[in-house]
């Protein structure tokens, strides 16, 4: 029997963003409006990178794996490579993105269900999903939110539900004007570091399955990246 992707909670409300990013370079009003403006060239650039990135093919595969049945967000789908990969190896997904032209062209190739809505206000019932794929979506918000974020992300999960995530190694924060040859309003993104993403999970009731770390392509930003597969605890286990 397939699964069937959860609908969005009745009642909801499109997201308001935080009070503290309302007009800034993480704002959700920000995010989407480059994303929607460079959605077509992004595709183009980075849609088909899975094939040349064994890390990244090596992360969802085992995430895959320990997931078998039940539904997976998809948190900052954009073209929706990634829910492609996972839909083909038979997995239900909902891809979740800011940018409705990304939603569009996600599904374009795959059947999924398109939630627009921001990572930090799931419109999913709790305990409604097997797994969560971040692939750098976290970089969007500010380090500050990042409770916010895994505290929605354990919502959703049921117990023993997977997490995999994929970001940008570093230190600080970036902000550029010039996205893809788009010029688009100063959009923010923070740079991780591996022992903060570790402890934000820990006390998130996550254990740590698997690490991974890989250096960019050339067309890729400049940083190094890593990749983290974390379970979420049963109670009492």
């Amino acid at each position: 029997m397939t699964a069937r992707a959860p609908e969005p909670s009745r009642g909801w409300n499109p997201p308001r963003p935080p009070c503290d990013t309302a007009a800034g370079p993480f704002s959700p009003h920000t995010v989407t409006a480059a994303y929607d403006t460079v959605a077509e060239d992004y595709a183009s650039m980075f849609g088909n990178d899975l094939a040349q990135l064994s890390v990244d093919r090596l992360i969802l595969d085992a995430a895959a794996a320990r997931i078998r049945h039940g539904v997976v967000v998809d948190v900052g789908s954009g073209p929706g490579q990634v829910s492609r990969y996972l839909a083909e190896r038979g997995l239900a997904l909902v891809a979740l993105d800011l940018a409705r032209r990304m939603l569009a062209l996600a599904g374009q190739d795959v059947s999924v269900s398109g939630v627009c809505a921001d990572m930090r206000r799931f419109p999913l019932r709790s305990d409604s999903c097997a797994g969560a794929i971040a692939f750098y979506s976290l970089q969007h918000v500010r380090r500050q939110e990042l409770p916010v974020v895994f505290t929605e992300l354990r919502r959703v999960l049921r117990p023993g539900g997977v997490l995999a995530i994929a970001t940008h190694l570093g230190d600080g924060e970036v902000c550029v004007t010039e996205f893809l040859g788009h010029t688009v309003p100063p959009l923010g993104g923070t740079l991780h570091d591996e022992l903060e993403l570790e402890q934000q999970l820990l006390r998130h009731s996550f254990t740590i399955v698997e690490r991974r770390r890989r250096n960019p392509l050339p067309h890729e930003y400049p940083s190094q990246r890593l990749y983290v597969l974390a379970e979420l605890r049963v109670a009492g286990g």
